[in-house]
């Protein structure tokens, strides 16, 4: 076995066997700095209250930027993905759950749950997707933009750490009842879903084996069928509890926690799938379109705390999390690739049919502790594991051609691919760890030394049945009724075949069953020095290195590469850091911080594998590097009161061979991933201003609003990409252009009233966010930039929560129902690749807590 890979095993084998003690959070560097400015802290603090995330902010030598469980509950945020929206700075993609930071993507962000790296649940992205996290399971959400050597170095725009609950209070039980509509959906007589799928999400369609395939049989037992479903109401359900036992005379043990399912029905109808060559002509237009989807989620959660005594403290979190996402689509237009003869559409319309079920199970395991050794000397560890199974079971496509004049439906062609039935997987298995020692040298000195280790392996196998259509058949075909035609007798008169793209199913099943795959390793060995020193009252200042050696190994064998290829890939990163922090009073700090880091590309950004999709397909490029990234940091902070901040921020990037995404030389809406210029630079400017507005007595109307003004500019060199890469190209219009994902201004602004009665408190909240236009993919020759354009949403809670335990809340989500619109920017015309509206969301939630 290769030494390296030893070196977490050795990590969990010898953590295991020391004494256990506390558990670390993001605070850690706020106590140490509590520590160093003579601040002594007893009794229990709410990590989540606004106040107290403010003074923690206020502490902190390192730029801390975090969103609390009070203040998300106030505003009716359920889901973590919503909350980090509501920091300076952020944007949420569209249909996603992944989050922009300062201008850059999911490549360029990191998320870790309780300090620890956590794997994606979508292999088509880096990071988890934060809208499956639900908020009732957290204190707060920290968002780190400013980069500290403990962090993980692969991160540019940020970090976004989700810190788990740990109970601590009375013991309680709350049940949370609640049910809402999207306007979109209720509306519609008729809601469709493929078959197989169920309410729950339990059920999981299996790919037909092998066997069965062999055996000359029609292999498939779900229908093509689209299945009505009940009248589409959203509903949750969800229990939290907390308890603690005291155990002998020092001991406490507290336990929190949480289960719920949920989920949530959408109809959107517009355009779909647009892509244009640079002539402004069609190249395919779904321009009446329609999708039916359906999500769930269902996730558990455990936390149990023991305190042994005031220097040790150990805990244990287990989180699963289980959603299912089916999305049926009809979509109607023009697509020269199935039927080129009629591009006005006056007689011949192509028909799309596209069913989706994707299943995501993410089993995320953590036992971590800190001990007080004596009173210079703390140790702190950190131990995971961590298993996705990533599923699209099943995924349905169908295309006939519609004419008009005999008000009848033909096969599209006789090309295999039209009509296919798809199924892959990806397993992972994620061990991280993290062991630290914090040295007190004085009160005014303290030495951090660390390790970190992750160790990944992914297993990730497609497998696409194609229908190959006989020409002898008539060519004629319901398409309300697929199974009219693809069914078990049809089949064995030959009237259609099976293929896939290895080969005939009948002639040669022992290849042509052969999946599609890649497997992957990646192992990431890191240690860390991080020094503080106070130089006097005002002034306190952070500098450390971070060492990281990053070793890549894929083996491929894909439609693209059949005949297979190995990657070996190994990078070793130095990564130094400053933060200095001048506090000019009790109420004024100046922060200065200065880093470099580190961009990989993503796993799928890297196989040399294919995804397709309506609005466009997606394809790995082996040869893209990662990035360097550099980054500087100026902020003024000025706290008023005790729950007030208002700071201003000017930052500056430097990006060495940076990654977009392109569309390449295609005929369709064909992206890649590549290194496409020298460098790129971001500049912007934030503000952020947390307010109390006007209060009497038991009353406060209050705002928390921020701002980001962002520049961004990248190298584009078409000379770059031939040099580079095997078989990814593209002629750049332009020497210069925005980065990808970037918006030039967002904003959030909310407003709010709380009132404690008598009986309860009520709180009132808006809140208003704007996203400016960016760029979804660059273009290539004449064809132009994908642009995603701007959204103005508006959300709206009302919350009553009465003294007997009884909660009541009413909410209304994306109240003005924008227009969600991506264009091809051509030279001499604005084209409409895709657009639809989302639908007003109301929702009414019940909770009770004993």
């Amino acid at each position: 076995m290769n030494f390296r890979k030893l070196s977490i095993a050795v990590l969990f084998l010898t953590t295991s066997g020391t004494v256990l003690y506390a558990q670390e959070t993001k605070n850690d560097t706020v106590k140490k700095e509590k520590k160093i400015e003579g601040v002594v802290i007893q009794g229990t603090t709410k990590k989540g209250a606004e106040a107290n995330i403010i003074s923690l902010q206020k502490k902190s030598v390192e730029v801390i930027e975090r969103v609390g469980s009070a203040q998300l509950a106030k505003q009716g945020v359920g889901d973590a993905a919503t909350a980090v929206t509501k920091a300076t700075g952020t944007q949420k993609q569209e249909s996603s759950g992944q989050i922009f930071v300062r201008g850059l993507g999911d490549r360029y962000n990191s998320t870790t749950m309780n300090n620890l790296p956590i794997p994606s649940n979508d292999p088509l992205y880096k990071n988890l997707d934060l809208g499956i996290v639900k908020t009732d399971m957290i204190d707060y959400i920290s968002l780190e933009k400013v980069y500290t050597p403990r962090i993980w170095g692969d991160m540019a725009g940020a970090n976004v750490d989700i810190v788990s609950k740990v109970y601590t209070g009375k013991p309680y039980f709350k049940v949370n009842l609640g049910s809402s509509v999207n306007f979109n959906a209720i509306q519609k007589d008729h809601f469709y879903l493929q078959d197989g799928p169920n309410f729950f999400g339990t059920n999981i369609i299996k790919k037909p084996s092998n066997a069965v395939v062999s055996s000359g049989v029609y292999p498939f037992k779900t229908s093509w069928q689209n299945q009505e479903k009940n009248t589409p109401f959203n509903s949750s359900l969800g229990i939290d509890f907390g308890t603690n036992f005291k155990i002998g005379s020092q001991g406490r043990l507290s336990i929190f926690g949480y289960g719920a399912f949920d989920n949530e029905y959408f109809y959107f109808k517009g355009i779909a799938g647009g892509a244009h060559d640079g002539q402004n002509v069609p190249l395919k237009i779904y321009d009446d379109s329609e999708e039916y989807r359906y999500l769930t989620n269902t996730t558990g959660l455990l936390n149990v705390n023991y305190k042994i005594n005031s220097s040790h403290n150990i805990n244990f979190t287990t989180n699963y999390i289980h959603t299912t996402d089916q999305k049926l689509g009809n979509y109607k237009g023009y697509n020269r690739d199935y039927y080129d003869n009629d591009l006005l559409q006056e007689r011949y319309v192509t028909n799309l049919r596209r069913a989706t079920y994707k299943v995501n199970d993410l089993f995320v395991n953590q036992l971590r502790g800190e001990h007080t050794l004596s009173e210079p000397l703390k140790v702190t560890w950190n131990l995971g594991f961590n298993r996705l199974e990533s599923k699209r079971p099943d995924r349905q496509q169908n295309v006939t051609i519609f004419d008009k004049q005999t008000n009848s439906s033909f096969f599209a062609s006789s090309n295999p691919g039209a009509n296919n039935r798809y199924y892959d997987n990806l397993i992972e298995n994620d061990y991280v760890g993290d062991i630290h020692a914090d040295y007190k040298f004085s009160d005014n000195a303290k030495l951090t030394l660390g390790y970190s280790g992750r160790y990944k392996d992914s297993d990730f196998r497609a497998t696409q049945y194609n229908f190959r259509i006989k020409s002898s058949q008539g060519n004629f075909v319901d398409p309300n009724n697929y199974d009219s035609f693809f069914n078990p007798l049809n089949y064995q008169i030959g009237l259609f075949e099976l293929v896939t793209f290895r080969g005939d199913v009948k002639y040669d099943p022992a290849t042509a069953l052969i999946p599609q795959f890649f497997t992957s390793e990646i192992l990431n060995n890191a240690g860390y020095l991080n020094f503080d020193y106070k130089f006097n009252e005002k002034l306190t200042a952070q500098i450390g290195v971070r060492y990281d050696n990053l070793s890549q190994k894929m083996t491929y064998n894909t439609a693209l590469i059949s005949n297979g290829g190995k990657l070996d890939k190994n990078y070793s990163k130095i990564l130094p850091a400053l933060n200095v922090k001048y506090a000019l009073n009790d109420f004024n700090n100046f922060r200065f911080s200065a880093s470099k880091t580190y961009t990989t590309p993503l796993l799928l950004e890297m196989a040399p594998f294919e995804y397709e999709d309506i609005d466009e397909s997606s394809l790995g490029n082996k040869d893209v590097y990662p990035s360097d990234n550099y980054n500087v940091d100026l902020k003024w902070e000025w706290f008023p009161k005790k729950n007030e901040v208002i700071s201003v921020t000017a930052f500056g990037k430097y990006i060495k061979n940076p990654i977009s995404r392109i569309t390449i030389a295609s005929s369709s809406n064909v992206v890649s991933f590549a290194n496409v210029g020298e460098s790129a630079r971001i500049f912007g400017a934030e503000i952020e201003f947390r307010k109390d507005l006007y209060s009497a007595g038991n009353s406060r109307f209050y705002t928390f609003l921020n701002a980001t003004y962002l520049h961004t500019e990248q190298d584009l060199d078409s000379q770059k990409l031939i040099r580079e890469n095997t078989y990814v190209s593209g002629n750049f219009l332009k020497t210069k252009e925005k980065m990808q994902g970037a918006s030039d201004f967002l904003a959030n602004v909310n407003l709010g009233w709380e009132n404690k009665m008598k009986n309860g408190s009520l709180d009132v909240v808006l809140a208003y966010s704007y996203i400016g236009d960016n760029i979804y993919s660059l273009g290539f020759e004449k064809r132009g930039n994908l642009v995603d354009k701007a959204i103005n949403t508006l959300d709206g809670t009302v919350r009553f929560k009465f003294n007997n335990g009884l909660g009541l809340s009413l909410q209304g989500k994306n109240l003005i129902n924008p227009t969600i619109r991506r264009i091809q920017d051509n030279e001499t015309k604005e084209l409409t690749t895709r657009e639809y509206k989302r639908g007003v969301n109301l929702g009414l939630g019940v909770s009770y807590e004993f």
